[in-house]
């Protein structure tokens, strides 16, 4: 079998990052053939034009070729645009995973809630129209209409691709196996963190992964308490608008924001962590949670239906709290840590989602779409 790659968007980015593993792990494989193309756009529509019909030359070789898909690799408004030239060029087969799945209902659900005078008709026209002119709608139909089908990673992202595409499948989110040259004691040495207990929230930051909530229950933890926010910036604005809430709640100094991380100074702060936590209001599969697994660590997630798709598959591998409010998360993390440091459950967890597992889940979907265009 021969697979090809894409990889579009920053090289740092998660998502590119994700499709970088799946075609390492594939070329370990001796039985597999495997071709990469990478492209970065640029926001110059003649030279993004070319360099994405230049990648999909070279990976119409492949029998299949897989790529992942969310709107901001993909460039945003000019997705649609992007995803089209890629399509008129590369000749094989395509499977695509979908990442940051938050579509909108589709417009046929809302017709029925109107019909049974759930919902109103200025809902149904005011989706229908989104669903016309949105760059992200627009994508996905694009994409569901090109390829053999999507890939998502978890039941939730299923169900709210519910009538916007009828072939769907799921297979998790890989976890990636680390090892630390560093004891936990060492890495806050380093790291200046010494006798403090160190609370990580990781990954780029953005609105909704609970930087926010965690502030505000700092404030109600033991001063020897200190938060790190691990990871490069999304949104400046929110960033601010966190740390002027931290200034007035007293708590600036035990918060460290590390921006982006290399590989090795990641490491250290997985190292030095005693609880990992994972406050997301919202999410689709999430990067940050797969890397915390991978390193062993207590995690503390609310309780959203993702997680609960976790512990179904590794009973209690991550604690959660179920009220969004200060007083919950703070009560949460105290509980959490007062517990005898056990990732038995966490490890176990790791095994069901080693990258070679999720591999060899990929592997059946592409011979199924390669039998089929036969």
């Amino acid at each position: 079998m021969k697979i090809g790659y894409l990889h579009i968007g920053a090289p740092e980015h998660g998502i590119v990052r994700y499709g970088r593993y799946l075609a390492k792990e594939a070329r370990t494989r001796p039985e597999l053939s495997v071709i990469e193309a990478e492209v970065v756009l640029t926001g110059d529509q003649n030279v993004d034009r070319q360099n994405l019909q230049v990648a999909a030359k070279t990976l119409s070789q492949a029998d299949i070729v897989h790529f992942q898909h969310n709107a901001e690799i993909w460039g945003r408004k000019q997705q649609v645009q992007h995803l089209d030239t890629f399509f008129k060029a590369c000749t094989s087969p395509k499977v695509a995973t979908l990442h940051d799945v938050f579509y909108p209902p589709h417009h046929l659900q809302l017709l029925q809630q109107v019909l049974s005078r759930k919902r109103s008709m200025f809902d149904w026209l005011t989706t229908f129209a989104r669903q016309q002119i949105s760059p992200n709608v627009r994508a996905l139909r694009k994409i569901v209409h090109e390829t053999s089908f999507v890939l998502v990673c978890t039941e939730e992202e299923a169900k709210r691709l519910d009538r916007h595409t009828f072939n769907v499948k799921i297979i998790p989110h890989f976890v990636e196996t680390r090892r630390f040259d560093l004891s936990p004691e060492a890495a806050r040495e380093q790291l200046n963190l010494s006798g403090k207990t160190v609370i990580t929230l990781l990954g780029f930051i953005y609105r909704g992964k609970g930087h926010d909530l965690l502030v505000k229950a700092l404030a109600k933890l033991p001063p020897h308490y200190d938060v790190v926010f691990a990871g490069g910036l999304g949104h400046a604005e929110f960033l601010e608008q966190v740390l002027d809430l931290a200034k007035t709640l007293g708590v600036v100094d035990r918060i460290r924001v590390t921006g982006y991380l290399s590989e090795a100074e990641q490491a250290r702060y997985l190292a030095a962590t005693h609880l990992a936590v994972c406050p997301f209001e919202k999410t689709s599969a999430s990067g940050s949670l797969c890397t915390w697994i991978s390193a062993h660590k207590p995690i503390l997630a609310f309780n959203l239906p993702q997680i609960a798709e976790y512990n179904c598959l590794q009973p209690n591998a991550i604690s959660t709290f179920s009220t969004y409010e200060p007083d919950s998360l703070a009560i949460a993390i105290e509980q959490t840590l007062s517990q005898p440091q056990d990732t038995t459950e966490i490890a176990q967890l790791h095994r069901h989602l080693e990258l070679p597992v999720i591999l060899d889940r990929h592997l059946e979907q592409y011979a199924a779409v390669i039998a089929g265009h036969a």
